[in-house]
């Protein structure tokens, strides 16, 4: 197993070090090709970054300060690895998006939140925002939700709440991102913490291992124009993470095994959805995949890409590798192309991941200022 001996070196001189394990990290390739150069770029020290975006030839990466004074956003160049700007603003403020429009919130009395949908700029005071779209009560089981589908940003809360404050319901917003204006609003079932994936077609939801909808868990689908959501699928405990592009979805349906005890392994099995109103199919067991990280879609590929620790034989609650894999789109079928290695640790899960340019992206935990956030790159 050869030592990664070719990095990108960040902010700090030394070797960098996976922030997972803190150790060195070592790579070996599938098949026993040769092992790949492995880019990493060390992040400041007093941010929590969580995730990585493509950013035009460059990448974003967002963050929310340690000490509560904020976030962070920094551009950076994918090749080699190097910032190239940095923006800290308050969180309401985001100076730079990967999208025309996001959607904010604002913290007011007795944690009631109001969400605007704001057009970032690069200098921070220049952000402007449109009215309150919506308002909710936030606890643990209201947090906001959204996703991006072609020309649209879909918002939903399972609480939404009236003009006045009142009758929490479960609500999306169909919002235009060349405007920022909402274009409709519909009711939906109420969903504690989905999962949201767009495409072409409209808007997918699924029940996650967190919404405790009950077996078989539900997947909707709202298709562009349409007034009511419907159900396209059924099975399963719940939907353990969902990508969508062009006219189909892929899901990670996760399935309690009947006789079960807490130490049974779900099992997973990847489903496509050719489209909106097509017969959902099963494609390929996915016991192998870890499913705390949603995969990759791979720009004009038939791929997706996705990282799964694997946990050390003497204990479940460390790893002692990190592997990549690629997803068949058609068929499912998974393939481990790298595997990084490194001693016991606890298996905490990336924070982020993105494809650009032939090359995996992703972000390490942060761990504490001294083992900070570091950006990887893998070529594939």
């Amino acid at each position: 197993m050869a030592l990664v001996a070719c990095v990108q070196r960040g902010h700090d001189a030394r070797v960098p070090r996976l922030a997972l394990a803190g150790v060195a990290v070592s790579v070996v390739a599938a098949f026993g090709a040769a092992a790949p150069t492995v880019s990493t770029l060390r992040l400041p020290s007093n941010t929590a970054f969580y995730t990585v975006e493509p950013f035009g030839s460059r990448l974003l990466l967002s963050a929310s300060d340690t000490e509560g004074n904020g976030c962070a956003w920094l551009v950076v160049s994918s090749e080699p690895l190097r910032v190239r700007s940095s923006f800290y603003a308050k969180c309401e403020r985001p100076p730079v998006a990967a999208e025309p429009v996001v959607p904010v919130q604002f913290f007011g009395r007795l944690n009631q939140v109001s969400v605007r949908v704001a057009r970032p700029n690069r200098t921070a005071g220049r952000v402007s925002y449109g009215p309150v779209v919506m308002r909710y009560q936030d606890v643990s089981d209201t947090k906001l939700e959204w996703t991006y589908g072609p020309g649209t940003l879909w918002v939903y809360d399972v609480a939404a709440l009236d003009s006045a404050g009142h009758n929490p319901r479960a609500e999306l917003l169909d919002i235009s991102t060349a405007t920022g204006q909402v274009v409709r609003t519909v009711s939906m079932p109420p969903l504690t913490r989905p999962l949201l994936a767009a495409d072409t077609d409209g808007l997918w939801i699924a029940a996650s291992p967190g919404t405790g909808a009950g077996t078989p868990a539900p997947i909707y689908h709202l298709a562009l124009g349409s007034a009511t959501p419907r159900i396209v699928h059924r099975g399963g405990y719940a939907t353990l993470w969902l990508v969508a592009a062009g006219h189909g979805v892929w899901a990670d349906i996760g399935t309690i095994p009947p006789h079960s005890s807490a130490s049974t392994p779900i099992r997973q099995e990847i489903w496509h959805f050719d489209a909106p109103y097509a017969p959902a199919h099963a494609l390929a067991s996915a016991n192998g995949l870890d499913s705390s990280a949603t995969p990759i879609l791979q720009a004009d590929s038939a791929a997706l890409w996705t990282l799964s620790l694997i946990p050390s034989p003497r204990s479940s609650y460390l790893c002692t590798h990190e592997q990549l894999v690629r997803i068949d789109a058609r068929t499912g079928r998974q393939t481990v192309t790298r595997t990084l290695s490194f001693t016991d640790n606890d298996c905490l899960p990336v924070q982020g991941q993105a494809f650009l340019n032939h090359a995996f992206y992703f972000l390490s935990p942060y761990i504490s200022p001294t083992t900070p956030t570091t950006l990887y790159r893998l070529g594939t």
